[in-house]
C-alpha cells in the first residue's frame, strides 16, 4: 500500500509586479535620460512604481538584474560600470550581428612565386 504524503504543498506565490529586467528597461525608457540612468534613478523608480520594499533583497536584484541584462547584450554602461546605465537600441544589435564582408589582401606573389627556394640541412662530421 502506498503511504499518502501528510504535508500540503502551497500554491507558489505569483509576483505582483513584472521581472526585474523588465522593470529595469521599463525604468530607464521612462526616466528618459540622455546619458542614460543611475543606479539609483532605477531602484527609486521601481520603489515608487511597483510599491516593493526598500530591503537587501531588493537590491540583490536589481544589482543581479542589471548584471544579467549587460551579459545578455540588452545594457551597457557608457561610463564605466559604476556610472549609468543605458538601454542598447535594437539598430545596433542588428549592426554587431551582422558581420562585415572579408576581402582578400593582395598577395606579393599573385601569380605565384616565379623561383622556390628549398633549404636542405646539411650534416657537419
Amino acid at each position: 500500500m502506498a503511504k499518502e504524503s501528510s504535508r500540503l504543498v502551497n500554491p507558489k506565490e505569483v509576483a505582483s509586479h513584472p521581472k526585474y529586467e523588465v522593470m529595469i528597461q521599463e525604468a530607464i525608457v521612462t526616466l528618459n535620460e540622455r546619458k542614460g540612468s543611475s543606479r539609483q534613478a532605477i531602484k527609486n523608480y521601481i520603489l515608487t512604481t511597483y510599491k516593493l520594499p526598500d530591503n537587501n533583497l531588493t537590491n540583490k536584484r536589481l544589482r543581479l538584474a542589471v548584471k544579467k541584462g549587460v551579459n545578455n547584450g540588452l545594457l551597457f554602461f557608457p561610463n564605466g560600470p559604476s556610472g549609468t546605465i543605458k538601454l542598447i537600441k535594437k539598430e545596433q544589435i542588428k549592426k554587431e550581428k551582422e558581420e562585415p564582408e572579408k576581402k582578400e589582401k593582395p598577395s606579393f606573389f599573385q601569380n605565384g612565386p616565379s623561383d622556390t627556394i628549398k633549404y636542405v640541412m646539411i650534416k657537419k662530421e
